[in-house]
């Protein structure tokens, strides 16, 4: 009898225990899912939350509750968490060592969150990686490329090597060179790429356009226009200057020259002579 009792007790203890562990996943679930869900609305209204964090954000609060909820399962049965912390501790640190590059990945994507050289949707260079990027989170960068690839970069090499950002300052310098043939007038074609820049309204006022002769070349004069634009507005500009600059000009008359070579043949009296010989024959 006194054996029975004592199974009674041990299986009522584990259903309460087991039933109270039910309890606190489902707890620590909603909480997340609430927190996650008050997060993502927060970030809808809220313009100013940088949606780099977003990710981020969600991946943390995912973690620290299931770390949390096995922490109070096993302090429901009776373990000593004490010793499980100092356990996981003990783990930790061996595979910090066995993971040492996945933990590098994670202390880059932390950087690279706090110190924000980017952010969604900037356009960035790192050694051969470029693109727009599309989301950080803790372990790699992901980035859009100009042909609509998928670029996965671990974090690690965006944070241990330069970062050249396109869409950061808001505006960009335009230098747009052509050249004209030596027998134009500078002045006209400058006054010409001059009136483009005044009259085009993407092209910013500040700081001013510069027209320039930039050198003397074999072929052609080099004339370039120097002005600022947005980012967005860049490759556009920089596409109608080309169509425009060569219409323009080519109703002014002036040439845009290519190269090309003036062949002379020099040919001796004596090689004229057996030529002459050899067909008399």
């Amino acid at each position: 009898m006194l054996q029975d009792k004592i199974k009674l007790d041990v299986f009522w203890t584990f259903s309460i225990n087991l039933l109270y562990s039910i309890m606190t996943v489902l707890i620590l679930y909603f909480i997340a899912y609430w927190v996650i869900r008050a997060v993502k609305k927060a970030n809808e209204k809220v313009e100013k939350i940088d949606p780099t964090l977003l990710p981020i954000t969600i991946t943390v609060i995912k973690y620290a509750s299931f770390i949390i909820g096995i922490l109070i399962i096993l302090n429901i049965f009776g373990a000593n968490t004490n010793g499980i912390i100092a356990f996981l501790g003990a783990t930790g640190l061996g595979l910090a060592l066995a993971l040492k590059e996945t933990l590098q990945n994670i202390a880059s994507g932390l950087m690279l969150i706090f110190l924000r050289p980017f952010k969604v949707n900037d356009y960035i260079e790192s050694n051969s990686n470029n693109g727009t990027v599309q989301e950080i989170n803790l372990f790699t960068t992901t980035l859009k490329t100009n042909d609509g690839l998928f670029l996965f970069v671990p974090n690690s090499l965006l944070w241990n090597s330069s970062i050249k950002n396109f869409t950061k300052n808001g505006t960009r310098r335009l230098d747009f060179i052509v050249g004209i043939s030596y027998e134009n007038q500078v002045e006209k074609a400058k006054e010409i790429l001059t009136n483009l820049a005044r009259l085009d309204g993407r092209i910013l006022k500040e700081p001013s356009p510069l027209v320039a002769l930039t050198a003397l070349g074999d072929n052609s004069v080099s004339m370039m226009l120097r002005c600022w634009v947005s980012v967005d507005n860049y490759w556009d500009v920089n596409y109608y200057l080309y169509k425009t600059v060569k219409e323009t000009f080519d109703s002014s008359g002036i040439s845009i020259p290519y190269p090309q070579r003036d062949i002379r043949l020099k040919i001796s009296n004596d090689n004229l002579a057996n030529d002459k010989i050899m067909a008399l024959k």
